[in-house]
């Protein structure tokens, strides 16, 4: 009996190939979803009516999970404007949390899951 490893060969590359692919595609994706999320806390700290709570500036940092995983921390940045965050969005005892954070994603997710979805199926045939 002869094999030929060649074929094989090629279908564990094809294989590698297109898990890279679809990491690749998952990460954009994600990307994606957290720039979405982003500009959407900032339009909604933007109708603010304190001022100070419209200067907040809100980032991503894109994260690797484990070998496979990728996520994205959404935060507002330390200091400065960053620092009156937790009103905005959690309030005092005496008020205020006018505006969202964590809405803003659970707003994004059925978009972000199809996404993800699609990028995962991306070569598999």
């Amino acid at each position: 009996m002869t094999v030929d490893a060649s074929q094989l060969k090629a279908f564990g590359a094809s294989l590698l190939g297109g898990a890279a692919v679809r990491r690749a595609l998952v990460s954009a994706a994600v990307k994606k979803g957290a720039q979405n999320v982003k500009e959407s806390i900032e339009a909604d700290l933007k109708t603010s009516g304190n001022s100070a709570f419209r200067r907040i500036p809100i980032h991503y940092e894109m994260q690797t999970v484990g070998l496979t995983g990728v996520a994205a921390d959404i935060s507002p940045v330390k200091g400065g404007a960053g620092s009156l965050a937790n009103v905005a969005f959690f309030g005092t005892a005496k008020g205020g949390g006018t505006h969202r954070f964590y809405e803003h994603a659970e707003d994004e997710l059925p978009q972000l899951a199809e996404y993800v979805g699609k990028a995962g199926m991306e070569g598999i045939t």
